[in-house]
């Protein structure tokens, strides 16, 4: 029978995921992980082996992670010298010393699954990883794996000291109705970082604030002792526990320039008054958009992370920003590069473009929304159609055809401006094409990023080039790819890569910042209480 040593059988997409499972040089991703893996006897399944060798010629994101593990693995292997019972019997593991792991690939013997009720095909991968699993548990309760163990044996197997791990929900079902123990795995976070801070503040610092529009650190220090130290570019929303204290003309979504709102600026170490805000295209409706527009304007921040729900205005506020930023010279162009893990580019007809446009329409979307609202003789023709209907008096009685100019709904007439903009200041590529470019003197805009691994986030932040400014957009409650959750996220590692810089600010909406209708904002706001009530 093997050791005391818990024994963890890998899946691969925990291997495609988190390849520094494997230990090698360098290790990209040094975090915590949830699972306490030292001192373990980890085992490959031959099954994940072919599973990485079939992914390794992807140009993906996938196929680099299955090169990089399968590099790792044979450099662990390639100087053990063994006889082949012994690797079989998981007798031949190779010591990482470094981290006090054994570590072994199991091969299956060929008359095991004689003595079981389940005989997984050869291109069954997840039954053959199932099936690798229950050999190491044989092997820890020493029962025969050369077909002979009894009916009783394996009647009342339980993996026990065996675990195997996935984050493969049907691999993890089918594997507990066989006796096995499942856990997930990843890397341990702290909460997200949200770039912003709402905090009561005394009387004094408040009107400090508000009539010089600047707090040095030092005095933010002392009158608020127990706050946590200040970082780059967070955002300082300040509130006083009275209402009645505040001056007699604050509002605090109709001051001109929100001036109770600060940024912490790490170059001079003082928290000073939002500076940009007043010059963004569109009027600002509350807090999270003032913060998103200070940094979308301000020239010495490269990049943006914004996250929060949806109708927030994140892709919004970012696409009328690039518009504006690109007429005003500041950029040759706009990049966007949309993350939406369900796209599939291959099963759709038409060129790249025409491919990718149905990821891109919630900026075009933004771009018409733009128009009708800062466009008078737009909004007063879309006033007229609702009063009137589509076509007033005068046109009804003309005889025109429909497809005069006279007669296109106003619709049609948007579309036809939209795309005019997007062919002359935009384009769009799909994330596949983004590793390798470099954005400089154009900003990328890249949308629903909540759905991208760690790997894919770490190449997509190190594109941005000289005089260039990436936008990170999404929505952590919105994630759609398989394997991937709240803390797996490549938003929380971007995140976390970018925070604490002057070149980098983190905005984050709030539930009640949605202004897309009052329906989503309530059902925004439902979804959060029904969450803190599940954590509660």
């Amino acid at each position: 029978m093997l050791g005391d040593r818990p024994i963890f059988i890998i899946d691969t997409n925990i291997l495609v995921d988190y390849v520094d499972i494997i230990p090698g040089t360098p290790d990209r991703n040094p975090e915590e992980p949830t699972i306490d893996l030292s001192k373990a006897h980890i085992v490959i399944p031959t099954a994940v082996i072919r599973e990485l060798s079939a992914f390794k010629s992807e140009s993906s994101d996938r196929g680099k992670a299955a090169r990089i593990a399968l590099r790792r693995i044979r450099g662990l292997v390639e100087g053990k010298i063994c006889d082949i019972g012994s690797v079989y019997n998981l007798e031949a593991p190779v010591t990482v010393a470094n981290r006090e792991q054994l570590f072994s690939v199991l091969p299956v013997h060929k008359d095991f699954r004689d003595c079981l009720p389940f005989n997984p095909s050869d291109d069954d991968m997840d039954g053959q990883i199932i099936l690798t699993t229950i050999v190491a548990g044989f092997l820890c309760q020493g029962i025969p794996i050369d077909g002979t163990a009894s009916l009783e044996q394996v009647s009342n197997f339980v993996s026990n000291n065996v675990t195997l791990l996935t984050n493969d929900n049907g691999l993890a079902i089918r594997a507990r109705e066989r006796g096995i123990k499942t856990e997930r795995y990843g890397y341990k976070y702290p909460e997200p970082y949200t770039g912003r801070r709402n905090v009561i503040v005394p009387k004094e610092l408040f009107y400090r604030f508000y009539n010089t529009q600047r707090i040095e650190e030092e005095i933010w220090n002392e009158l608020m002792p127990n706050q946590p130290p200040l970082v780059a570019n967070e955002f300082i929303v300040m509130e006083l526990e009275n209402k009645l204290d505040y001056p007699s003309d604050f509002d605090f979504n109709c001051n001109p320039y929100f001036d109770h709102i600060g940024k912490y600026d790490a170059y001079s170490g003082a928290i000073v008054k939002l500076k940009y805000v007043k010059n963004f295209p569109i009027h600002v409706c509350n807090a999270g958009q003032a913060i998103y527009a200070e940094a979308l304007m301000d020239p010495d921040i490269a990049a943006v992370v914004c996250v929060g729900p949806a109708g927030s205005g994140k892709t919004y506020m970012a696409t009328v920003y690039g518009y504006s930023a690109c007429k005003n010279g500041e950029f040759i162009g706009v990049t966007v590069v949309p993350c939406d893990s369900r796209s599939k580019l291959g099963a759709l007809p038409g060129d790249l473009d025409e491919k990718m446009d149905p990821d891109v329409q919630p900026l075009k979307n933004a771009l018409r929304n733009y128009l009708l609202k800062e466009d008078s003789k737009l909004r007063k023709e879309l006033e007229t159609l609702k009063k009137f209907g589509a076509y007033d008096k005068k046109n009804k009685s003309q005889d025109c055809d429909e497809e005069s100019p006279e007669r296109k709904s106003l619709k049609v007439r948007l579309k036809s401006r939209v795309d005019l903009i997007w062919d002359n200041w935009f384009s769009n590529i799909p994330i596949e094409s983004a590793g390798g470019r470099d954005f400089s003197y154009e900003l990328a805009i890249y949308d629903e990023f909540q759905d991208q691994t760690v790997s894919q986030a770490d190449t997509l932040i190190k594109r941005l080039g000289t005089d260039g400014k990436i936008i990170i957009t999404g929505d952590i409650e919105q994630i759609h790819a398989p394997y991937i959750d709240h803390t797996s996220t490549g938003l929380t590692y971007a995140s976390r890569q970018l925070m604490d810089s002057p070149m980098v600010a983190q905005v984050c909406f709030t539930e009640d910042e949605v202004i897309r209708h009052p329906l989503v904002k309530m059902i925004a706001i439902r979804q959060k209480k029904r969450r803190a009530a599940k954590k509660a």
